[in-house]
């Protein structure tokens, strides 16, 4: 009798003792929970020649911002997966794609896989979060087409009802986002990604009060060394930002985003926690952007379009401008090989910070609205990528055309009626 996942498909490893480790760093992946990385490392120490161990070791090494140790292991997985099944075999071969920083091959090799094998969940989970989408233009309908597509093969899966769930919250379809969410936590009530899920329903929602109440609770019970801590943390410092409670932000931002495990998303949300604090006019004194720069040097890397223009953010800030050329000739490096947006939308957008930063705000805004309405190509979420509008805004409050200030304000409050929209709209119109 061959060994299984949880999804019923078959695993090249005769040890069940791997089998089983597998399974656990795959639920704990799923999950964003602790100790994905130990179980991988069990599977693989139960068994060495089991590709798909090494491959979920590559998994959690991408998500943590470790790109050697994601190329190491999928090298591994690769000279090892040839005899395993064909469904094994493209799994690798999609996670290598986009190890080797081939995010939009990696993600068609996903999109051809699953038609076949739609319940190879990593590989739904990598091509459903996947920061970008490598730069799709249709991103948030194609990804809410994706997940929902695969409904029938996933039913009410914990972390199917969560990924769904991500997709909705995107386009605007809220209750539905916090109904599947609230599922799923119902089954697995360790699930970060359902918990992530609520916190941007009720940021969109501008329910800060119970937004900041229901994660502060849940996060009580969630290890501290879990991978996405830190980003949950960012999302509990932005609800007080937004109740205008800036020394309450920076004292999360010190305790659960600097020191996060994940130096990936420390320096993402880091950077994009501390711009806000000059937006928003709440910045007291220096801010701690030297450690920020550092960290992006460890972990950016080519093609990871939106970790760049984070980490342009800390770069600027802490005026390091060797560092703001290299990252600038790196964009144009990739542009010149075809890359879908480091040249057009991602370069505006660090050349833009940069002129932020120096003062110059019309230079700033010049760049910024050259790719008006493609920032969201770049990835993450509309609370993250929200950042270069708001930046936007400030420029022209700054500048004092007010009556550009406000056409983009009420244009943002036609999505969300966000307290800091509403105190620049009161500003512009003074």
């Amino acid at each position: 009798m061959s060994l299984t996942d949880r999804y019923d498909l078959p695993l090249s490893t005769a040890s069940p003792v791997a089998a089983r480790h597998y399974q656990d760093g795959m639920d704990r992946l799923l999950s964003y929970g602790f100790g994905a990385d130990q179980a991988f490392a069990a599977a693989v120490a139960a068994d060495e020649e089991f590709a798909l161990g090494h491959a979920g070791a590559a998994l959690f090494a991408l998500f943590q911002g470790d790109g050697a140790t994601a190329k190491a292991s999928i090298e591994r997985a690769r000279t090892l997966v040839a005899g395993a099944t064909r469904r094994e075999q493209q799994h690798v071969a999609a996670l290598a794609a986009i190890a080797g920083g081939e995010a939009a091959r990696g993600l068609g090799l996903i999109e051809e896989h699953v038609k076949e094998f739609p319940r190879d969940a990593l590989l739904v989970n990598q091509a459903g979060s996947t920061i970008g989408l490598g730069g799709r233009v249709d991103r948030e309908a194609f990804r809410v087409a994706f997940v929902e597509g695969l409904a029938r093969a996933y039913g009410d899966d914990w972390w199917y009802q969560s990924a769904l769930g991500f997709t909705y919250h995107e386009v605007g379809r809220y209750q539905e986002s916090r109904r599947l969410s609230e599922r799923s936590l119902a089954q697995y009530p360790g699930n970060a990604n359902a918990s992530h899920n609520i916190a941007h329903v009720c940021y969109e929602t501008v329910d800060n009060d119970g937004g900041l109440a229901l994660l502060a609770d849940w996060l009580g019970g969630y290890d501290r060394r879990a991978p996405f801590h830190c980003h949950l943390a960012w999302h509990l410092a932005l609800f007080e930002l937004q109740r205008g409670r800036p020394e309450r932000a920076l004292a999360i931002y010190e305790q659960d985003i600097a020191p996060s495990s994940n130096p990936r998303l420390a320096m993402i949300d880091g950077s994009a926690l501390l711009w806000r604090f000059d937006l928003y006019d709440y910045e007291k004194g220096p801010l701690p952007w030297r450690r920020l720069a550092d960290l992006a040097t460890r972990v950016t890397r080519p093609g990871f379009i939106f970790g760049d223009v984070h980490a342009a953010l800390a770069f600027a800030s802490a005026r390091d401008d060797a560092a703001l050329s290299a990252l600038v000739a790196g964009l144009e490096t990739l542009h010149a090989k075809g890359h879908p947006i480091a040249g057009t939308v991602a370069l505006p957008l660090v050349r833009g910070v940069a002129a932020y930063v120096a003062g110059d705000y019309a230079g700033a805004l010049a760049l910024m609205e050259s790719v008006d309405g493609d920032i969201h190509r770049v990835g993450g979420s509309h609370a993250q990528w929200e950042l270069f509008e708001e930046t936007m805004v400030v420029c022209h409050l700054r500048l004092g055309r007010l009556d550009d200030a406000q056409r983009l304000i009420h244009r943002r409050l036609g999505f969300r009626p966000s307290p800091q929209d509403l105190a620049w709209l009161d500003r512009a119109t003074r």
